[in-house]
């Protein structure tokens, strides 16, 4: 019960952070700004670490490790992109 509502949980947070990048995608179109652009990119991130966090639904072979330091490594760099879109000017 529980993992299903966990992975129920990871769906919503794929699904919400896809809608997300397309918003951000669809700002960047209209304004140019290079920090909409990197929020964009950082929102894609985002789903693709959850996408990667599941991948072991689909694949059982790959060990958990590897998936956590990836996992781990785009966490690192979905912050350090928010961190430049926040500070960076246009």
């Amino acid at each position: 019960m529980i993992n299903t509502l966990g992975y129920l949980l990871d769906g919503v947070v794929i699904v919400l952070g896809a809608m997300l990048s397309v918003a951000a995608w669809k700002a960047y179109r209209k304004s140019g700004m290079k920090s909409i652009l990197l929020l964009f990119l950082a929102f894609l991130m985002f789903v693709a670490k959850k996408i990667i966090e599941n991948f072991h639904l689909i694949k059982t072979s790959l060990s958990s490790e590897i998936l956590e330091v990836t996992s781990t490594t785009f966490e690192l760099l979905i912050l350090v992109l928010f961190f430049i879109a926040l500070i960076r000017r246009d």
